[in-house]
């Protein structure tokens, strides 16, 4: 970890759904797999500050959360769901060193729409702010201080969504504390689902809700024709 820069984690949501309508005169053609990750793939004219930097984002499935037991829903969904197309945005950084601002997202497309509210299930579990945590502090270290609660201002996002905040605490090179603020957000759009994470020293990013709208809207646009 460069000192001073928290390296987010990113819990991944994923999932995704088909349109039934078959296509023909007067009826709406589904959007293609193609069209709906293309439409749901943040990138930086999405309201990213113009002074960040991008760089690949690393595809880490559900790595995170192998061998936490109250994690083992989550991690067999997210397996599930990687087996659809998928498409991952590049992962956009504050370059400045002690600044822990980072956004990226992936978007999937599943088959069903009864396919994605599966594959939300775990996440509206009883125990998912504890796998969370316990994934968080693997992540960055036993030492780490963190707690994890429900994002509670989503609804009208989309079709159904599910958010997570995440605050986290860990020690830098240098021994002094690092607060960091890490939002997960999760947003059906019929069967498109995308996912969102983004962090920041000490409060949610600024621009996360932006970020979240203006992508979501451009998804329902190209979902619903």
């Amino acid at each position: 970890m460069r000192q001073g820069r928290w390296i987010a984690v990113a819990v991944g949501f994923a999932a995704a759904v088909t349109l039934a309508a078959p296509a023909g005169a007067g009826v709406k053609v589904a959007a293609t797999d193609k069209a709906i990750l293309h439409a749901g793939v943040l990138t930086a004219a999405d309201g990213v500050p113009s002074t960040w930097t991008s760089a690949k984002q690393t595809d880490t499935g559900s790595k995170q959360f192998k061998g936490i037991a109250s994690c083992k829903q989550i991690a067999a969904a997210m397996d599930l769901a990687r087996r659809g197309p998928r498409a991952f945005s590049p992962k956009f950084s504050d370059p400045a060193a002690t600044s822990s601002a980072e956004a990226e997202n992936s978007v999937y497309a599943f088959k069903t729409v009864k396919a994605a509210q599966r594959y939300l299930s775990p996440y509206e579990a009883s125990n998912v702010t504890t796998c969370l945590e316990q994934s968080l502090k693997k992540a960055v270290g036993g030492k780490a201080q963190v707690t994890v609660a429900p994002i509670s201002n989503l609804q009208g996002v989309g079709d159904q969504s599910v958010g997570f905040e995440a605050s986290i605490t860990v020690t830098d090179q240098s021994g002094n504390p690092v607060h960091v603020i890490a939002d997960v957000i999760g947003v059906r759009v019929r069967r498109a689902f995308v996912g969102f994470d983004f962090s920041n020293n000490d409060v949610s990013l600024p621009q996360g809700p932006s970020i979240v709208n203006t992508v979501v809207s451009r998804l329902t646009s190209t979902v619903n024709g």
